[in-house]
């Protein structure tokens, strides 16, 4: 393991899902049809790390895969991205988690995942190191980190030491529905603790409860301001595919679409919140105040928001969630 000395500064830590994908190649609803796979590095802790890296700011990944020659292709990948795999571990009790993914003829995505248990549900509290948050400035999660233990402990005890740590915590509020009050209610633990909340327009009906589905911008900014006031977050940052996003401090911001050729939208979310931690990770002192920032005009909110939007429609261009992630000219190029 690094010293600290060697761990590089203004990080932002990634925590939970990293699991190699298998993407079919051709659109289709019936697991027994494709017959080519596109294979990619996925979950959602590695796509926000490699595009945090391909944004050009320091991402540090913290997971478990398991001693096989997928954990192999994992670790090649990520050393080739420039990402920090310090505090990714192995283990030999279980093999490196892997996904399946089809894409029906409407564009909806469906997911396989295995084995079960695989590698990354076993992330412990252990694996928390103490060098963990040195020179960091920020920790993300996501809901689907939260539905299996250990790893779901484990998560939320980074969340709760990054918070003690003086890190910006940001948390994608993304969350698999059957899988029980438990695990629901952990991932009502976590948006306690995080001062960013991200979630797509379905999420956001989830988590308020009974409110009326609507396209209107004003209504659904006060949604996310609902959802800003009944978890005490921050911001909320409320994605909604083709027609923008929202973002919500104590002012909201809402910014249109950049449209792109589209080939699949998976990714699209772990991009635009990707943007959004790299430029507040870049805009930040190690001491500042993040409540009093967040919701001050430190940050220029509408700015970010159409960044990002750009950030998450170039992540559309491929099918993989990770290949397509796209650079910062990029980004200034296609906003021009």
């Amino acid at each position: 393991m690094m010293e600290p000395s060697e761990l590089p500064n203004r990080s932002v830590i990634t925590i939970g899902e990293l699991v190699v994908d298998w993407i079919a190649t051709k659109k289709s609803a019936d697991w027994d049809e494709p017959d080519t796979f596109l294979r990619s590095a996925g979950g959602n802790a590695a796509n926000v790390a490699h595009a945090l890296s391909r944004l050009g700011t320091n991402a540090r990944l913290v997971a478990k895969v398991g001693d096989d020659l997928h954990a192999n292709y994992l670790f090649s990948g990520l050393a080739a991205a420039g990402i920090d795999t310090t505090f990714v571990s192995r283990t030999s009790s279980f093999a490196t988690a892997q996904c399946y993914v089809l894409t029906d003829q409407f564009d909806e995505n469906l997911f396989y995942n295995w084995p079960k248990p695989n590698a990354c549900h076993q992330l412990t509290v252990a694996d928390l190191s103490d060098q963990l948050f040195d020179g960091a400035v920020a920790l993300h999660a996501t809901g689907i980190s939260l539905t299996m233990e250990p790893r779901s402990s484990a998560v939320l005890e980074a969340m709760k030491r990054a918070r003690k740590a003086n890190l910006l915590v940001s948390f994608d509020a993304g969350f698999p529905t059957g899988e029980g009050a438990k695990a629901r209610d952990k991932a009502l633990e976590a948006m306690g603790l995080a001062h960013m909340i991200k979630v797509n327009l379905p999420e956001l009906y989830y988590w308020l409860g009974e409110v009326e589905p609507c396209s209107d911008t004003a209504q659904l900014t006060q949604y996310a301001q609902m959802l800003r006031s009944q978890t005490g977050a921050q911001v909320v940052l409320l994605t909604l595919g083709a027609n923008g996003s929202i973002i919500a401090s104590s002012d909201s911001y809402f910014a249109a679409p950049v449209k792109v050729d589209t080939l699949a939208a998976v990714g699209a979310g772990d991009a635009y919140v990707a943007f959004v931690l790299s430029r507040l990770a870049s805009g930040a002192s190690l001491d500042l105040n993040w409540p009093q920032a967040l919701t001050s005009d430190y940050f220029d909110w509408a700015d970010i928001a159409r960044s990002a939007n750009a950030a998450g429609a170039l992540a559309t261009r491929t099918i993989s969630a990770s290949l397509g992630l796209p650079t910062l000219s990029e980004i200034e190029q296609l906003l021009k």
